[in-house]
């Protein structure tokens, strides 16, 4: 699946600029997890059962959590419409009901978009996250982008990899030795650090421990 990744006025990118780059790279590859995967592992994206039809982004750094509020538009379109820093396990009132205004706001601009016809309004007001990927890292084929991809790549098939380890309840010790290869390297991979050999994949697959990761092969 490819979702189109979208983000409303300067909200987010206020948050965002003001982070360190070892933060931004972490939320950059969180993003490209949630425009690419089907299923979205529960640790990166919630329902906000308090309020229908909004969502968040979730991404943690070190000892920081942080949550991203978004919403999908016409099935395949995430817009993401604010953020903060979350400290502690309660998201703040404050800041749902900011989300919430700004999800009403966005939907009213959007009717009157489509009344008026105002495409220089609609491009001023909504960003595509690739645009902005490709000022950051180069447009695609350039040399800072594909190391971007790459560390992207080893980061979701990482995340892949641990959560079906988990639902097969094995450690990682368990799954080298199911693999034929080390605990020191199924870690590397959990944390993103080494790529995935298509041998070791195939292992995965044969053993049933991993639909996700045979459909990514393919």
């Amino acid at each position: 699946m490819k979702r189109s990744l979208l983000t409303y006025g300067n909200y987010f990118f206020e948050f965002y600029n003001n982070l360190d780059l070892d933060v931004q790279e972490k939320i950059d590859w969180v993003f490209e997890l949630v425009k690419t995967l089907d299923l979205i592992p529960k640790k990166y994206f919630r329902h906000l059962e308090s309020i229908e039809g909004l969502f968040e982004i979730r991404v943690e750094f070190k000892s920081n959590i942080y949550r991203i509020f978004c919403f999908f538009d016409e099935g395949n379109l995430v817009v993401l419409i604010n953020s903060f820093q979350k400290k502690s396990q309660k998201t703040p009132k404050t800041e749902i009901e900011l989300a919430r205004k700004q999800k009403n706001n966005i939907s009213l601009i959007k009717k009157l978009l489509q009344k008026m016809k105002n495409e220089k309004l609609s491009k001023n007001k909504l960003v595509s996250w690739d645009e902005h990927l490709d000022k950051k890292y180069g447009f695609p084929g350039t040399d800072t982008r594909t190391e971007f991809e790459a560390k992207t790549q080893a980061f979701i098939l990482g995340e892949l990899l641990k959560e079906e380890r988990a639902k097969a309840h094995l450690t990682q010790a368990e799954m080298a030795e199911k693999t034929g290869t080390k605990k020191s390297y199924i870690s590397r991979i959990e944390n993103g650090r080494a790529d995935i050999q298509l041998s070791t994949l195939y292992k995965l697959v044969e053993r049933g421990l991993n639909r996700k990761l045979e459909l990514s092969i393919r």
